[in-house]
């Protein structure tokens, strides 16, 4: 809906204030309304039965890796105990003093490297799946995996998807088909006198080992003709012949090439919003707000979009003031905006058409603000409101074109609300749009008011945990902190840093009983400090600070933060 009154763009500085410009007057902005959020994720898992848990071993040596898949994981409706090891030689240790039920590796560790690292796993644990990660996508190593004894190869790229999940569900299906198998051949041999009693009873199973054997066939059906595996392939290929890798090929040939390249993106750009979009809407798009340069955000979205205006013929240029304070903010998530709002820009120029990007920093509202000028056809008044919308078309004045997908930028109006800002719009037909959204600085007092303004009914309370650690705890001890404590975060909750030992964590909940949270989080630092028992340093005190009625009027909560926190 439109707002030309935005509730977090206040007092801004004029360049005779000294502050920096603030960019032209906006008439609109995008705020969707705040679905109810989700009961917490973690009181989910908490309530299942601990004979329902998949106990996962994850093999990975790069640390932001295993945060991502360990979120991604979370999700699923069965309630898992994850351990990590960063070499093989700690991982062989693990799997001979304890069972596990899945393990997922990658294939370049400190210690081993391609197929014998999957040969030597199978040696020591023989009765679980192994699913591989990579960040490589060969077909002819995918088969060679797959014949060394793992149950699946999956790249790393489409590890923050729903595929990892299902590969791990259709991987323990086949393997216990597997062991069944097993089983009964071990039955049979050990019992032929009965065999002629137990031949019904032989029947069912085989019955029931068809219908797994037909399940692991169709899964692998399914995977093989998913839409983004023949994307890919077609990528792959037309950038070989673009290069000129099988051939000469004339600048005519190169430029339809090229833009065979960006279309297979816009393919793929509209299956994430399709995904996403369902994600929003059940709750359950992951959300990791951290401390991050909003330099790195214009450097992922880069190239990306430079090859899109040189094929439009656009001028684009970056600009502003790149010195910015850090940001709070989903990095993955921001690029997704600025490249949506930065090709739709793209789109509605002419040739020769001119796009500039651009960064400000409001002191006054500790926001930084990312935006996106273009010299375009405009966009009728009356149409603006719609733009926010599912589906929708913005009305221009050319004739309607496919590339302006609306579903984008309803999509990244949601997207906005999650980092805590507002994705807003101005038009002028004839003359161009500007469309920006703002993030808070990673010291802004307005993260937890901006927070606070997503939830809703039928949530009831706000919970505020705080976890300290002591002081004389290694870089290493306080990185591993972080790493779980970002694990722990549901995507309906909030962690802030404001010291290098000290985190918060605000949540919601139904009810005002602080026990189920509280316990859950000291369960897993428990077993985090298990983990650094050769550490006697180690150690991280959680309480419950407070917790407080949604009914009580925000500005009242807001203080009470403040007061809890020491003014964070």
């Amino acid at each position: 809906m439109i707002d030309s009154n935005p509730p977090f763009l206040t007092n801004t500085p004029s360049p005779s204030d000294g502050g920096t410009a603030a960019p032209p007057s906006i008439g609109a902005s995008f705020d969707q309304p705040t679905s109810a959020a989700p009961v917490p994720t973690i009181q989910k898992e908490h309530e299942v039965d601990n004979e329902s848990q998949l106990n996962v071993l994850v093999i990975e040596d790069d640390d932001v890796d295993f945060m991502h898949l360990a979120r991604n994981l979370r999700h699923w409706r069965n309630r898992f105990a994850l351990s990590h090891a960063t070499s093989l030689g700690a991982a062989i240790k693990e799997m001979e003093s304890r069972s596990f039920d899945v393990v997922l590796t990658d294939l370049h560790l400190p210690d081993s490297v391609g197929l014998e690292t999957v040969t030597r796993i199978r040696k020591v644990c023989d009765s679980a799946p192994i699913l591989v990660l990579s960040g490589l996508n060969d077909e002819t190593m995918e088969q060679e995996i797959l014949d060394a004894g793992a149950q699946d190869y999956l790249p790393k790229s489409d590890a923050n998807s729903s595929w990892t999940r299902k590969a791990i569900e259709h991987a323990l299906q086949r393997q216990r088909s597997i062991n069944e198998m097993n089983r009964i051949t071990a039955e049979l041999q050990t019992s032929h006198l009965l065999l002629k009693e137990q031949s019904e009873a032989q029947e069912r199973d085989n019955q029931k080992l068809e219908r797994l054997y037909q399940t692991g066939h169709e899964f692998l059906a399914k995977a093989s003709h998913d839409i983004r595996g023949p994307l890919t392939v077609i990528k792959e290929h037309v950038s070989i012949v673009r290069d000129g890798l099988a051939g000469r090929i004339n600048t005519e040939q190169a430029t339809m090439l090229e833009k065979a390249m960006i279309r297979t993106d816009d393919v793929n750009s509209k299956l994430d919003d399709l995904l996403d979009s369902s994600k929003l809407d059940s709750g359950i798009l992951d959300v990791c707000r951290r401390t991050c340069s909003v330099g790195d955000i214009l450097d992922q979205t880069r190239t990306s979009l430079s090859q899109r205006a040189a094929m439009s013929k656009v001028t684009l240029d970056f600009k502003g003031d790149l010195a910015v304070p850090f940001a709070y903010c989903d990095e993955q998530k921001a690029c997704r905006v600025l490249t949506g709002i930065g090709i739709n820009a793209i789109n509605a120029c002419r040739e020769s058409g001119h796009v500039s990007i651009w960064v400000r920093h409001d002191h006054s509202s500790s926001t930084i603000r990312i935006g996106v000028t273009d010299n375009g056809v405009g966009i009728m008044p009356q149409h603006r409101d719609l733009l926010a919308a599912r589906f929708a078309r913005p009305g221009l004045i050319t004739e309607p074109d496919d590339k302006v997908l609306g579903l984008g930028l309803s999509i990244a109006a949601r997207f906005c609300r999650l980092n805590l800002g507002q994705l807003h719009v101005e038009s002028e037909v004839g003359l161009g749009s500007i469309f920006w959204f703002d993030i808070p600085t990673v010291d802004s007092p307005e993260i937890f008011p901006r927070w606070l303004e997503l939830h809703s009914e039928p949530m009831r309370y706000i919970q505020l945990l705080s976890f300290c650690m002591n002081e004389d705890s290694s870089p290493a001890e306080k990185r591993d902190v972080e790493l779980l404590l970002t694990y722990l975060t549901d995507n309906d909750e909030l962690l802030i840093q404001n010291m290098p030992n000290q985190w918060w964590l605000a949540s919601s909940s139904l009810t005002s009983n602080a026990n189920v949270r509280l316990k859950e989080a000291k369960k897993e630092i428990a077993r985090l400090a298990d983990v650094r028992a050769a550490s006697p340093d180690f150690d991280v005190k959680i309480e419950s600070r407070a917790i407080w009625d949604l009914r009580t009027p925000r500005s009242k909560i807001i203080e009470a933060y403040r007061q809890v926190t020491g003014g964070f």
